[in-house]
């Protein structure tokens, strides 16, 4: 069955770092027509070694179908050249379980992973990854 997509994202690239802005709750449909934007993104992104920041707003939990298509997707990423990400908690509702569900994804795709509070720290930390 399918669903009306839950969830916002915009999808940016700056030099070697992928940008991602998001708000959810987030549900399958939306990481699917997410993963097909990052397609773009990646492909310019993978002659080389890149990082990401993701920025998350309000309740940014995955339903369980949407984090299996995330850690697929981080999976795939991980392979063409992405190396750690910078997760910047913007005004969330349940932190501590978004913080449990990302870090569950990232561990299970082997990406390295941290949680940031501002854009500069995220890329601060990058930057010693």
């Amino acid at each position: 069955m399918n669903f009306i997509e839950h969830g916002l994202f915009e999808v940016k690239i700056e030099g070697k770092l992928l940008l991602v802005d998001a708000t959810g709750p987030f549900n399958e449909e939306l990481l699917i027509r997410y993963e097909n934007a990052l397609e773009s993104c990646i492909q310019n992104l993978e002659i080389s070694e890149w990082n990401q920041v993701i920025t998350l707003h309000q309740l940014s939990l995955f339903t369980p179908e949407a984090e299996q298509v995330l850690t697929n997707t981080l999976i795939n990423r991980s392979s063409r050249g992405l190396i750690a990400c910078a997760i910047v908690l913007n005004d969330v509702e349940g932190e501590s379980l978004i913080k449990a569900q990302m870090s569950r994804c990232y561990n299970r795709a082997g990406v390295k992973h941290n949680f940031i509070t501002s854009i500069h720290d995220a890329n601060k930390w990058l930057a010693t990854v």
